[in-house]
């Protein structure tokens, strides 16, 4: 065999391998790209179920009556009221704090969060909420509060013990 023929076979073998290379990288890209989305889809599914465990807590009525007063009485109530509603407030704060992590590493999309994020701050945005949260706040992540710090002087939080509802659209 000729040398400009080794050569040429030499260019083949390196434009195929080449081709390989792309190949590869296109495959492993939609396999990231595969793997980010079932990441996401799972740390939604477990942002949901964190929330309707919550919102479970709040099916005894002594807890979901002791969660109410909270927003506007907290501190100055029952012991036993008291203690039902740090309770509860820590459970969301704890369930605040997975969600944050998952947001944070990028597992969690916006638009999750950010829902999840507001109701957050409307709780402690209440007079109680926010007696609460001053004591409570020691005890979580140094990143998360001041994602919420941040949120709450941007302010537009809607107080939910606030009873006026928006009224109807009219038809047509």
């Amino acid at each position: 065999m000729s040398h400009s023929m080794l050569e040429d076979l030499g260019n083949i073998g390196d434009f195929v391998g080449g081709i390989g290379v792309i190949a590869t990288l296109i495959y492993l890209a939609i396999q990231i790209r595969q793997n980010t989305r079932a990441v996401r889809t799972a740390s939604r599914q477990e942002i949901v179920a964190g929330a309707r465990d919550w919102n479970r807590l709040l099916v005894d009525p002594e807890v979901a009556e002791a969660f109410t007063r909270g927003h506007d009485g907290y501190p100055r109530m029952e012991a036993a009221d008291a203690t039902r509603y740090r309770a509860v407030m820590h459970d969301l704060a704890l369930f605040m704090q997975g969600a944050f992590a998952l947001w944070e590493s990028g597992a969690l999309e916006d638009e999750t969060y950010h829902a999840y994020f507001d109701f957050f701050a409307i709780q402690i945005s209440t007079p109680g909420g926010a007696e609460w949260w001053a004591t409570a706040r020691t005890i979580y992540l140094d990143r998360m509060l001041i994602n919420i710090d941040e949120r709450l002087a941007r302010g537009g939080v809607r107080d939910p013990i606030e009873k006026e509802l928006p009224a109807p659209l009219a038809p047509g």
